[in-house]
């Protein structure tokens, strides 16, 4: 796993398709749910004829710490929910990022919130190292 200043990242080799399905396990297995999806290539295409490849942002919750988060600060929605980035990169492979709860939370500079971005942050990265570990099972 890479991790840079507000995203967590790890490359899989199989399918975009596939890798967007198990993205989906991965989190709900982790107590997130999708919320939202917005398909970046398809809205590309349509608004400006510009395709840029398979290209998904998907919104995760993990409800019980996003009410814990609201009832810190009522404005946190703003940073909700958690964007996984699912994407083919240059070399052909699937990255899946995702931004750092943490890293998100602390932008309110509400202490409070700190033990719950590091929750949430502590169950992305496991979604992230099972994906990397389920795709070592099967090669």
């Amino acid at each position: 796993m890479h991790d840079d200043r507000y995203t967590m990242t790890v490359t899989l080799d199989a399918g975009f398709d596939e890798v967007e399905r198990r993205v989906r396990d991965a989190l709900s297995a982790e107590g997130f749910g999708i919320l939202s999806e917005i398909d970046v290539q398809a809205a590309l295409t349509e608004k400006l004829g510009t395709d840029v490849g398979p290209y998904k942002i998907l919104g995760a919750c993990n409800p019980p710490l996003a009410r814990a988060a609201i009832a810190v600060d009522p404005d946190i929605g703003a940073l909700l929910p958690c964007n996984v980035l699912v994407r083919r990169n240059a070399d052909g492979g699937i990255d899946v990022a995702a931004a750092d709860p943490a890293a998100m939370l602390a932008l309110s500079g509400e202490a409070d919130l700190d033990e719950i971005g590091a929750k949430a942050r502590k169950g992305i990265e496991q979604a992230l190292r099972n994906l990397v570990a389920d795709e070592s099972q099967d090669q």
